[in-house]
C-alpha cells in the first residue's frame, strides 16, 4: 500500500512539474511571438509614414520653385485668385490639410483654404517655429497644434527665394489624425497599439485617444515652461499617463492601465520623433491554459498507456520466470529421468544375466572339468617323457581357456554401462555375439538354433551393446516361451528395403495371448507365470525407438511368435 501511494505522489510530482515547464516554455515563446510581432509591425508602420512624410515634405520644395509662387511672394505679381486656386489644387491632390503662404513678417498672404470660414488668410504665425527657421533657410518639419482648427499637424516649411533672398515661407500642414485611421494600411491588429513619441517625449499621435498629447514621462516645472513658451500645444498641458516598466526574460514588458504591453520602437527618418508599437500580453498567462489542459490530458493518456505497459510486462517477465523456471525443472527431470532409464537398462541387463547365470555357469564349469582332466593327463605324459602327446594336451587346454575367456569376456562386455552412440555395424556379428551371450540358455531349453543367413556386409546404425541387449532379451525370451513345445526352433529372417532393415525374429512356441498385445510394450507388464519384472520388452522397445526404429510383435500363422526389429541402414535416418 506504501509503495502504490509513494507511486501516486511521484506521477503527481512529475505532472507538476511538466505544467510548471509547460507553462514557463509557453509564456516565453508567445512573449518572444508577440515581440516579433511587435518588430515586424513597426517596421510596417514606419515605412509607411516614413513614405507619406517624404512624400509631403518634398511638396514645399517644390512649390519655391514655383514662377507664379516667387512671383508673388517677391510682389512683382499680386494674383491673389491665381495663387490660392493653386494651392487648393495642390492640397486637394496631395491629401494634405493645408498649404498657405507666408510674407517676411509672417503674415499669411496666401491659403489653400482661402474660401472657408476659418480661413488662414490674414493670421500671423511668426511666433511658430517653423516660420522663423524656414526663414533662416532650414528645411523643416514640426509638430503643433493647429491655432484656429485645434488639430494636431506636421507642418513642413521651406524659404521662398527671389535673388537669393527669403521672401517668404511655403508651409504644408499634415493632419496627424490621417494615419490614426489608417489601421489596415498600418496592419498593425486588435491586440497592439501604437504611439508617436516627440523629442520632448509628448505623444503627438496615437491610436488610443487618451494619449493623445500625454506623456508616459512625469514633466518638472522647467520642462512644462518650456513646453507653455514654445507654444507648439497652445495652451494645453500635457498630462502623466501611469504605466510601469520592467525587464522579464530580456524583454521589457510595459503596464498600462493594468494592461501588459511589449514594445518595438524606430526613429522616423523624415521627422524627429520615435514610433513605438506595443502588443498586448496581457492574456498571456491565462493562454497557457489549453496548453496545460493538453499536457495533462496526454500526461494522463501515457501515465496509463505506460502502466499497462509496465504491468504486461511485469506479467511478462513473471512469464518468463515461470517458463525458465519450468524449463530447468523439465530440464532437471529429464536427467533424473535419463539417468533413471541408464539405471534401468543396466538393471535389466543384470536381470538377464542372473536369469542366464545357470546355463552360464554350466559353460564355464564344462570346460574348466575338461582343463583339470587334461591336466592331470599332462602330468602322467610328462612323466613317460612323451613330449609329442603332452603339447596336443596342451593345446587343447589352450582352446579350453580361450573359450572361458571368451565367455567371460562376452559378459562383462554385456554387463558395463554406457551413453547411446549410433555407429555402423555389421547385423550378422551383432546377432552372433547375443546367441553367444543366450547359447546356455538356448542349451538348457534344448532350443535348436537356425544360423541366420546374412551377408557380413549388411550394416546397421546402432549402438552395439544396447542393441545386443535387446537381442539377448527377444532371443531368451524366445526360448523361455518354447518350454513344453515339441518343435523348439529359433531362426531369424532378414528384408533390407529403402535404406531399412527388417530383422525378425520366430520362435515355435505357443505365441502371444490375444489379451497381451495392448500391454505388451507397457513398464512392469509381463507374460511369465513365475518370475520377470516385466521392464524386458518396455526398455527393448525403448533402446530400439533411441535408434529411429521400431520395434513390433504379432503371432505366426504356423504358431509362435515373431518380434520385429526396423532398423536404418544409412546415418542419416538413425539420426532423425
Amino acid at each position: 500500500m506504501f509503495t502504490f501511494s509513494k507511486k501516486i505522489i511521484t506521477v503527481c510530482l512529475l505532472l507538476v512539474l511538466i505544467l510548471v515547464v509547460t507553462f514557463w516554455v509557453g509564456r516565453t515563446n508567445d512573449i518572444e511571438k508577440a515581440t516579433v510581432q511587435a518588430q515586424s509591425q513597426i517596421t510596417q508602420l514606419n515605412n509607411y509614414i516614413d513614405t507619406e512624410l517624404a512624400r509631403f515634405s518634398a511638396i514645399p520644395q517644390l512649390l519655391t520653385y514655383n514662377q507664379l509662387m516667387i512671383d508673388f511672394v517677391s510682389g512683382e505679381q499680386q494674383h491673389y485668385n491665381a495663387i490660392n486656386n493653386y494651392l487648393a489644387d495642390i492640397q486637394q491632390a496631395s491629401g494634405s490639410s493645408d498649404i498657405f503662404v507666408l510674407n517676411t513678417q509672417g503674415e499669411v498672404t496666401a491659403s489653400s483654404n482661402w474660401q472657408v470660414d476659418y480661413t488662414f488668410l490674414g493670421s500671423n504665425f511668426a511666433f511658430r517655429p517653423y516660420f522663423k527657421r524656414a526663414f533662416a533657410g532650414e528645411k523643416v518639419a514640426y509638430f503643433a497644434l493647429g491655432m484656429r482648427s485645434k488639430e494636431r499637424g506636421i507642418y513642413f516649411s521651406q524659404a521662398v527665394y527671389h535673388d537669393n533672398k527669403a521672401v517668404g515661407v511655403v508651409v504644408l500642414k499634415v493632419n496627424v489624425s490621417k494615419f490614426e485611421n489608417d489601421r489596415e494600411l498600418l496592419n498593425t491588429s486588435m491586440a497592439s497599439h501604437f504611439y508617436l513619441q516627440l523629442a520632448d517625449d509628448v505623444i503627438a499621435m496615437s491610436d488610443v485617444p487618451a494619449w493623445r498629447l500625454n506623456s508616459f514621462s512625469e514633466f518638472d516645472i522647467t520642462q512644462r515652461r518650456d513646453i507653455k513658451l514654445r507654444r507648439a500645444y497652445l495652451d494645453h498641458q500635457p498630462a502623466y499617463v501611469e504605466q510601469f516598466q520592467y525587464i522579464s526574460e530580456g524583454i521589457t514588458h510595459y503596464k498600462i492601465n493594468k494592461k501588459l504591453y511589449v514594445s518595438a520602437a524606430k526613429p522616423l527618418r523624415y521627422f524627429s520623433a520615435n514610433m513605438y508599437v506595443l502588443v498586448d500580453v496581457t492574456s498571456v498567462n491565462s493562454a497557457q491554459l489549453p496548453r496545460l489542459f493538453w499536457v495533462s490530458v496526454i500526461y494522463g493518456l501515457i501515465t496509463i498507456i505506460g502502466y499497462s505497459l509496465l504491468a504486461r510486462f511485469a506479467g511478462y517477465k513473471k512469464l518468463l520466470y515461470s517458463r525458465h523456471s519450468l524449463e530447468t525443472k523439465v530440464i532437471e527431470r529429464t536427467q533424473e529421468l535419463e539417468k533413471a532409464q541408464v539405471a534401468l537398462v543396466q538393471s535389466a541387463k543384470l536381470a538377464t544375466i542372473g536369469q542366464l547365470s545357470a546355463g552360464i555357469n554350466h559353460e564355464i564349469n564344462q570346460p574348466l572339468s575338461a582343463i583339470n582332466t587334461y591336466l592331470a593327463s599332462a602330468k602322467r605324459l610328462l612323466a613317460k617323457q612323451n613330449y609329442s602327446a603332452l603339447a596336443e594336451s596342451l593345446n587343447v587346454v589352450e582352446g579350453l581357456v580361450e573359450r572361458v575367456h571368451k565367455i567371460v569376456g562376452q559378459l562383462k562386455h554385456f554387463s558395463k554401462p554406457s551413453q547411446t552412440q549410433l555407429r555402423p555395424h555389421p547385423l550378422a556379428g551383432l546377432i552372433n555375439n547375443a546367441l553367444m551371450i543366450a547359447s546356455s540358455q538356448l542349451k538348457q531349453d534344448n532350443v535348436l538354433v537356425e544360423p541366420p543367413q546374412i551377408d557380413d556386409a549388411l550394416i546397421v546404425w546402432v549402438d552395439s551393446l544396447k542393441f545386443e541387449q535387446v537381442l539377448v532379451n527377444l532371443i531368451t525370451n524366445a526360448s523361455q516361451a518354447m518350454n513344453g513345445a515339441i518343435v523348439r526352433k529359433l531362426s531369424f529372417k532378414v528384408e533390407c528395403f529403402d535404406n531399412r532393415v527388417k530383422l525378425s525374429i520366430l520362435d515355435t512356441g505357443s505365441g502371444i495371448e490375444q489379451h497381451a498385445f495392448g500391454n505388451l510394450f507397457e513398464p512392469f507388464y509381463s507374460t511369465k507365470a513365475s518370475n520377470g519384472l516385466g521392464l524386458g520388452l518396455s526398455i527393448s522397445k525403448q533402446i530400439i525407438d533411441s535408434f529411429s526404429g521400431s520395434l513390433s510383435a504379432h503371432n505366426r500363422l504356423e504358431g509362435g511368435a515373431e518380434f520385429i526389429i526396423s532398423l536404418s541402414s544409412t546415418q542419416d535416418k538413425a539420426d532423425d
